[in-house]
Formats: C-alpha cells, structure tokens, sequence
C-alpha cells in the first residue's frame, strides 16, 4: 500500500485543518495539513482535500492553476455534503462527506491516486488533444441532451472548458471523457460544460421598461383575484438579479406584505448558489434605482447583499426546460401570474426552443404576462395571445380566449395529452409503418406529435432515434436511445435499434444482449433471432446459430406480409429465403 504518497489538506483554520487531517488518515495515508491553497498548489501533491470556505476564490484558483502548470495537477477533493453544490463549481474530482466510512474513504483515496497516475501519463499531450472533430461531437451531445445550441463565438470556451472537466475527471484523453458524459452518469459533466458556455451575464433591473410593466401585471393580478397569493417564474435566472428585481418590483407596486413568491431555475448549480447567498458586485447593481438600493440592499465590504425580507420571497431550484420532468415541475409550482424567459431561447435549438417556449407560455394563467428578451419574440403569435405595449416595452398577456392542446394546466388538455394512451400507440405504430414504407417526413411529424402530446415518451424518442440511424447519426442516436433505455418501460424497438448500432460498431456482446430483451418483450422481432445468429456464426457456435435462425424461421411463417423497418427495406419473403437458405433448405414449402 502507497502510503508514502501524501494527501495535503487545505481549510481556513489550523483547528479545521487538523479535524479534516484526522478523518482523512482513517484512510490509512499520509496526510499534511497547510491553510493556504496557493501554497498547496505548489506543493505537487498527488491529492488535495480542500474545505473550501469561499467557493468562488477556491474554483477560480485551481483552475487558474491548471492553465499555467507544466506538472499534472493533483486529483482535488471538496469537503461537503453528497449534493453540494460545490462539486459543481470547479474542477473536483468528488466530494467528501465526514460520514463515510474508513473502507469507503480507503477506496476513494486509492481510486484517485491510481487515476491521478494514469493521468500524469497524458498530461503532456492532453492540453492539445481537443480536436474540431472533438468539440464537433461534444456539441452534439450539448444539443440531444440538453438542447442547447453552442454559439460558434463560444466554441472556444467549451474546447476549454472540455480540457477542464477531463482534469476535473482525471481523464486521460477527450474520448474518455465523451464515453463518459454520454453515459447514464454523466449528466452532471454536461450541465456544467452547457453553463460555462452559455453567457449568464445578467444585472438588476435589466430592460427596466419590463420591470415597469411587471408591475402593472401583478397589480391586475392582485385586484382581478382578490390579494390571493401570487407567482412569478424566472426561467433560466442565472445568479438571481432578476428574481430579486421582481421582488423588489412586486414590493414597490404592492407593498411588502403582499403574498408573492417568485420561482428562479436555472441548470447551474453554481450559479444557483451564488442566487441564494444574494451577494453582488457594484457591476450587477449598476442599474437599480437608487431607491431600491437603499431600501433592500446593504452596502457590504465588496459590494452589497439583499436583504432577508427581500430573500424569504425567492425560491431557487436546479430545472431544464428541456428536461423530461419539466411539465412536472411546472404542474407542481404552478400556475404563474407572471413567466420571464428572457435570452434563454437563443441558446436553444428549434426544437429545444418551442419546447421551451410553449411550456412556459402554457404555465401563465389567464391575464398573467409573459416576458421575453429584446431580441425574442413569438413568431407566429398564437391565438388568444395579445401583445401590449406599455412603460416603454413589449411584453405578451394571456387573454381570455387563449385555448391550446397542450396548455398544461388546462384538466382536459392533460386528459387528452396523458390519458389517451391508445391514441399515442396508433401514433407510434403508424409513425413505424411510415419507416418501412421510407416516408421519412411523415414519420417524423408523428413521432415529434408524441412528445408534444406526452413528453418524454420512450415511443416518440424510439422513433426519432431509428431516424436519426437512416440519416447516418449513428452516435446521436445511441446516445437517445441510450436515454430511453434508461427510463421505466422501453419499447422493444429501442433495445432492437441499440443492438444494431451496437453490432455495427464491432460491440459483439452488448448486441447479443440488446437484441435478447428485444425478443423477451416482443416475440414477434424476427430480426432479433436473424442478427443474434449472424453473431454467433462468426463465433463459430453453429449449433445456437441454428436454432436462433429456426426461431426466426417460424416467426416468419406467422408473420403478415409487408415491409419493416427493421429488415433494411426487404421484405419478409426475401428475408425468409435468406433464413432457409443459410439453414442448407434446397427449398422451403408451407
């Protein structure tokens, strides 16, 4: 056991050093204790555990490190808690919690230094193995994921920042860590490459015209429902300025008691907790009117903090509007009286960005407004929207005649987009008969009506995935259906098409056992038995490649007549007289 190679402990105070030293020496390392960081750095350790008592100073720090280090930098420790927020905020390879147990703190600890010397191996090479070809496929990933589209002003930064999660990882090259990021655990790697490309620049009382107009928003609201409580949704708030600006607002206009509550999500977790410690620079408040300033902000030594009173009516939590369980998000918290999605939507994709706007348009209730950034706007303008002109700016109000299938909080539009199954099976059957009958566009317009009638159903991202393989993004769509598998219930198509592109990337075994769940919850894939046994011959297991091809066989028999998209455009009777030829049948009777 590597004893001798030190771990070095980094935290505010010589106590606090010495309490973290002894929980991390159960480990059974060597462990020195500095409370400098800088210092720390310069140390060339293999392992750095640090408390890090200002998390902004702590990230920016180690990665000002690594973009000047000659030597591989150490793999970094954070002390907190299992979902701190931290973990997010620079490049930590996990976070220590001082509950665990000194057989699961052991096995971090040797975890980390044999990674950290299978990295030191690539550091040398790794700062200029990020290719175009690279970030190309990273950005792929962004967009099917996370359905944002990276500016090309931004590409740079995420080359970086790329570079940066491989350090954080201990990542030997980038298709290491794209293997890992596509995978089912990597959804924390790619929100934080998607938030430190996406420019979350923000400052209170941004379009102070809107500020003025949310006013008379909720005042309406207020006298239209008789003082009942009131909602406001800030959809993709960054670090909060905006929340805090519709509070402030919401107090002006209605003083502060009245019940109002103002939602900030955002996919940054940083960002999220720079929100609610609600502290700011002189650069975020250039802009607030000097009442508000004095009124519900204090001065603090490096720029100013919002009040409590401010900060009780402000709740923050991690959402992407894009995310499967963004309907259900919405469903619990609201209706709202009032939604800003203000320069979120450039950042999305088409599809992304219809999505997103239609599910918080749909989140306003009746006479409630919705505000957009200065260069966004609905196009083409849905019924029953009406768009005013008031202190200044544009801004949309829900009328009384807005009716939409998927408004979500509408009990018969729900009951028509979730409990109609059988309508979304005939949608998915008949969106399967278009792909065999290579009606691409037909196809597609149905499997996208599934989502939108019931996001994140399996059929419809089944369906987009099969796609996607016709038009050659093979990559793109093993990571979809690599998504689907994941969730409750997949179709046995998703697991059949996760074979085949399995099998055509020389991944023998997993499409052995993709194609077998395919068949055990559908008898009827006949294509299932066909590709197993073409696997298996090249095995040289004759005996199972026969009986797999008997199998298929007989399926064929039973089978009705007609194409199928997955038999490669062949229909049944050129794919049985393959099946019986491969069998040695001179000639197959009925």
């Amino acid at each position: 056991m590597d004893t001798d190679i030190p771990v070095i402990v980094v935290a505010a105070t010589f106590e606090r050093a010495a309490a973290i030293a002894r929980f991390v020496e159960r480990s059974g390392r060597e462990v020195r204790t500095l409370r400098d960081l800088s210092e720390a750095l310069e140390q060339e350790a293999k392992v750095l555990v640090i408390d890090p008592a200002g998390w902004e100073y702590t990230c920016r720090a180690i990665l000002e490190d690594v973009d000047r280090r000659k030597a591989p930098p150490p793999a970094v420790f954070f002390v907190g808690e299992d979902d701190s927020p931290l973990f997010e905020a620079g490049p930590a390879l996990d976070v220590l919690t001082m509950y665990e147990t000194s057989r699961e703190l052991a096995e971090k600890m040797r975890m980390a230094i044999a990674g950290r010397s299978l990295f030191a191996g690539a550091w040398q090479r790794l700062r200029g193995a990020f290719r175009d070809y690279d970030i190309s496929r990273l950005e792929k990933i962004i967009a099917e994921r996370m359905g944002v589209s990276v500016r090309s002003d931004r590409r740079e930064a995420l080359r970086h920042e790329f570079f940066l999660r491989s350090v954080a990882n201990l990542s030997v090259s980038p298709q290491e860590l794209e293997s890992y990021i596509s995978s089912h655990v990597g959804g924390r790697d790619i929100a934080i490459l998607t938030s430190r490309v996406v420019a979350g620049e923000t400052y209170f009382w941004r379009y102070s015209g809107q500020m003025q107009a949310l006013k008379g928003v909720l005042r309406r609201r207020h006298e239209e429902t008789g003082g009942a409580p009131l909602k406001v949704w800030c959809a993709g708030c960054s670090t909060g300025e905006e929340v805090y600006s519709s509070i402030m607002a919401a107090f002006e206009e209605l003083g502060e008691s009245a019940k109002v509550t103002v939602f900030g999500t955002d996919i940054n977790s940083a960002a999220l907790l720079h929100a609610r410690e609600g502290c700011y620079s002189e650069r975020s408040i250039r802009n607030l009117p000097e009442r508000f300033l004095e009124r519900w902000c204090k001065k603090e030594i490096e720029g100013y903090k919002v009040l409590d009173e401010v900060k009780e009516r402000a709740v923050f939590e991690k959402h992407n509007l894009c995310g499967g369980d963004s309907y259900q998000w919405v469903r619990e918290r609201g209706p709202f009286d009032a939604v800003f999605l203000r320069n979120v939507v450039i950042y999305l994709d088409p599809e992304s960005s219809r999505k997103a706007t239609r599910l918080c348009l749909g989140s306003v209730v009746k006479g409630g407004g919705f505000f957009l950034g200065s260069a966004e706007m609905l196009v083409p303008i849905p019924e029953g929207i009406d768009v005013v002109h008031e202190a200044g700016a544009f801004f949309y109000v829900k009328g009384k005649a807005f009716v939409r299938d998927d408004d979500i909080h509408s009990d018969e539009g729900q009951s028509e987009s979730v409990s109609n199954p059988e309508d979304l099976e005939a949608l998915y059957k008949s969106g399967l008969a278009d792909l065999a009958e290579e009606n691409f566009s037909d196809a597609e317009k149905k499997f996208n009506m599934i989502l939108e009638l019931s996001p994140g159903d399996t059929r419809g991202d089944t369906g987009i995935a099969v796609l996607m393989t016709n038009q050659g993004r093979e990559v793109e769509a093993s990571q979809k259906l690599q998504k689907v598998l994941a969730e409750p219930n997949p179709r046995a198509e998703a697991y059949f098409l996760k074979g085949l592109l399995d099998e055509r990337a020389g991944r023998d075994n997993e499409a052995l056992s993709m194609y077998g769940n395919a068949l055990n919850l559908d008898r009827g894939l006949f294509m299932a038995n066909v590709n197993r046994a073409w696997i298996l011959k090249r095995r040289g297991r004759m005996g199972a490649f026969k009986k797999e091809m008997q199998s298929a066989l007989e399926l064929l028999k039973r089978a009705p007549e007609g194409l199928s998209w997955t038999t490669g455009g062949l229909g049944n009777a050129a794919i049985m007289k393959m099946v019986v030829d491969s069998l040695s049948y001179r000639k197959y009777k009925e």
